[in-house]
């Protein structure tokens, strides 16, 4: 892959790939709240712990990615060599770039502790603290993002040394006790939630190191595309060989430490995870951008683009509406696995076309709208 690209620009393949990442939580979502205990048919249940974390980090990946889109022009601008030029400008762009992030952070940090109320499950506050995070970063060299990442991906692990990962939180019930306190909102926030800021934001770190990567040439998404998915393939060989070798001869470990140890879950999210999740994230982000180029003008495609154009409005009507409405009307606990991911589906998929519409009439989304409007 070759120098980051000059300047920043709307690609479709990134917005597909983010409407996956949006099918994909909406499918994790709808299945803990339909049928959290149901674990058959096989097949289904193995695909659909596959997508658990595996989405989120694919949408955290992403948002990384735009990050790196958005300020490339800054940055640009910044290392040009024709300083007399930006010495005529009365506003550094790079420092208005940085400011929007951090109010896009701030903004995503209130939005993610209202949707908290509803939603234990909650990732926009992560989101936030990562966008600060990231702005502080925007200037930084390839090799700097990287080591920051690292500090957030290996801190978790620290973090997992010192306090016990399963403080709060009752696994039978996947209910968190004194989240509203003090102590619970910062420890939630940062280390045990359902998405937490050590490690999470290391992967939206990743994202924007990823984004300033060169992937307009065909031969270079192949290849990533290859390495990537053989990466996570290999990757959840050697997590099952691991937890098959240690369940034969477990060391003094209980069944739940060897899985949470050795297999690819999202909790707690340690390396294997990450690193599992990570390189299928690049996989699916360079097929996206291959078959957004290939087929611009296919329905599902156009479908799909417009969806993760909209991407913020239906993570958080996906809880409000598709969620509330489960609630409302009595969908939930023990419910069919097989019902819970085909109402995912349905609901994807009337997403999807409403936001082909609204698209097409030129409107954003409202949340998308809001930000812009608050945040900009």
């Amino acid at each position: 892959m070759s120098a980051e690209p000059p300047v920043k620009t709307r690609i479709e393949g990134y917005d597909l790939a983010r409407a996956l990442a949006i099918w994909g939580m909406i499918t994790v979502h709808f299945r803990i709240v339909m049928a959290f205990h149901e674990k058959q048919p096989d097949w289904l249940y193995w695909c659909v712990e596959m997508l658990d974390g595996r989405a989120a980090a694919l949408f955290v990946i992403l948002a990384g990615i735009g990050i790196s889109l958005r300020t490339a022009t800054a940055r640009s601008k910044t290392i040009s060599p024709q300083t007399d030029e930006l010495a005529k400008q009365t506003t550094n762009p790079l420092a208005a770039e940085r400011r929007i992030l951090i109010r896009r952070g701030l903004f995503l940090l209130v939005v993610g502790f209202l949707n908290l109320i509803i939603w234990k499950g909650d990732i926009l506050r992560v989101y936030g603290v990562s966008l600060l995070v990231a702005a502080w970063l925007i200037d930084a060299t390839g090799r700097r993002v990287l080591a920051v990442a690292g500090f957030f991906l290996c801190g978790f692990v620290v973090l997992m040394s010192l306090s016990d990962y399963s403080t709060e939180w009752n696994w039978e019930t996947f209910e968190y006790h004194n989240l509203w306190t003090a102590r619970g909102i910062a420890r939630n926030l940062f280390y045990n939630g359902f998405r937490s800021v050590f490690p999470w934001t290391g992967l939206l770190l990743f994202g924007v190191w990823l984004g300033r990567q060169q992937f307009s040439d065909l031969t270079a998404r192949r290849r990533a595309l290859v390495v990537s998915a053989t990466l996570a393939v290999t990757l959840e060989i050697l997590s099952a060989l691991l937890v098959r070798q240690f369940r034969a001869h477990p060391h003094g470990l209980d069944d739940s430490s060897i899985v949470a140890l050795f297999g690819t879950v999202s909790m707690p999210p340690l390396p294997l995870f990450l690193a599992s999740a990570g390189a299928a994230a690049v996989a699916v982000i360079t097929a996206s951008l291959i078959v957004a180029e290939r087929f611009p003008h296919a329905f599902i495609v156009r479908a799909l683009v417009a969806c993760g154009q909209m991407a913020f409005t239906w993570y958080v009507l996906h809880i409000v509406l598709g969620l509330g409405g489960l609630i409302a009307l009595g969908l939930i606990d023990n419910q069919a696995l097989a019902a819970a991911v085909a109402s995912a589906a349905a609901f994807f998929v009337v997403i999807a076309l409403l936001s082909l519409a609204i698209r097409a009439r030129g409107k954003r989304g409202p949340l998308e709208w809001l930000m812009r409007k608050v945040a900009e």
